[in-house]
């Protein structure tokens, strides 16, 4: 049985919400409950701007006085910080189109404005862009005179053809903004090489704030997100509701496109997965040609109901031996799946080298550490669920 928080959590994490769910969250909201857990896990899982935008809407008397403002001002400041941030991705993204560097925004503001309607109903902290690997070492270029500084240290001029990085992670002190470029190398979580040169064929124009701005199409989108859930365990619920808000308001998508693409990129499992778990979690009602392509699949289901029932207010990283198995669960062959979790479990990454500093010449040794390293990360067995 679920905790009253937990329940109000889930509810509230949905922009549309039917007769049924607004006095599921007004009764629960009656009970005692533990209002600096709920808000603490809202934050954490990134649905803090929903949850604050159906609480006030729905039952602002239940909510103690001393938090009423406190979620008011929440609000305010996610509206804010968001359009500021939505300016800042319209602004790279000229910047960078004016340089001749095609960099796709992605996720963040462009999001929330395709997915959620509303700026302000999305929880988020940087700007993502998709470029090829080859178009790096420009892209850090401009955002180095723009102001901004490499987390993991300077990009060379021979990163394009030569990449030493796992990650590409910028930070501007002027407003605290992070910019996070990825590429067909650093996004190694697709099962196969993502087509970016392809996927650039299917842009979409989008409205963002008062601008309009070009990114992925509806498919190409909602496979970069199951991918992207699939990476992280889908540990935190604002991935979860991501792939329900798209679900619900992208009426443009071809889900025969879109499962075709996901099959082709060895990906098909993940979009079932994500369209499990947002149909257990937040009972997302899926159109019958998807039902019939995840009915199918007992395997996306078994791991959707092992997500849902670990779902808990603080954020629990799987110990290493889950991670794995789950890693290889979510492709169709067993052997496809033990060869594409062994290839994550010894590709290492920035935080490894920078968690065991070796010298250049012993660099490859990081691939047969990683493994060391992620379980004193993670731990052999894993917290239990609060």
């Amino acid at each position: 049985m679920r905790s009253a928080e937990k329940q109000i959590l889930i509810a509230c994490a949905r922009t549309r919400l039917s007769d049924p769910y607004a006095k599921q969250i007004a009764a629960l909201a009656r009970q005692p409950v533990d209002w600096t857990a709920l808000i603490n896990g809202a934050t954490a899982h990134g649905v803090l701007p929903l949850l604050c935008r159906q609480l006030l809407a729905i039952c602002p008397e239940s909510v103690p006085a001393e938090w009423r403002p406190r979620l008011r001002m929440a609000l305010q400041e996610t509206a804010q910080r968001n359009l500021f941030l939505a300016a800042e991705m319209i602004r790279l993204a000229k910047r960078f189109r004016a340089e001749g560097i095609q960099a796709i925004p992605y996720k963040g503001p462009l999001l929330a404005a395709q997915a959620y309607g509303d700026l302000a109903l999305r929880q988020f902290a940087d700007l993502d862009f998709a470029l090829l690997q080859s178009e790096m070492p420009r892209a850090a270029a401009l955002l180095e005179a723009e102001g901004f500084d490499a987390v993991f240290g300077r990009i060379e001029s021979n990163e394009g053809e030569r990449p030493t990085r796992s990650e590409y992670q910028f930070r501007k002190a002027s407003g605290n903004v992070i910019v996070e470029l990825q590429t067909e190398k650093t996004l190694r979580y697709y099962p196969r090489p993502l087509e970016l040169e392809e996927m650039r064929y299917r842009l979409k124009a989008a409205k963002l704030a008062d601008g309009e701005i070009v990114g992925f199409s509806p498919e190409d989108t909602f496979i970069l997100l199951a991918v992207h859930g699939t990476k992280h365990f889908w540990e935190r619920l604002i991935w979860i509701a991501d792939i329900a808000e798209l679900t619900l308001s992208a009426g443009e998508i071809n889900w025969g496109t879109l499962f075709e693409r996901a099959n082709k990129m060895g990906a098909g499992r993940m979009v079932r997965l994500a369209l499990c778990v947002a149909s257990t979690m937040l009972d997302t009602p899926l159109p019958e040609e998807v039902l019939e392509q995840t009915q199918r699949d007992a395997v996306a289901h078994r791991l959707a109901r092992g997500i849902c029932e670990r779902f808990s207010l603080e954020i629990l990283t799987p110990p290493v031996f889950q991670r794995f198995r789950f890693r290889v669960a979510t492709r169709e062959r067993f052997n496809e799946g033990v060869l594409y979790a062994l290839k994550l479990a010894t590709s290492p990454t920035d935080p490894d080298r920078a968690d065991l500093p070796l010298p250049k010449k012993l660099s490859g040794a990081h691939r047969w550490v990683r493994p060391f390293l992620l379980i004193r990360r993670y731990g052999i067995r894993g917290p239990k669920s609060g």
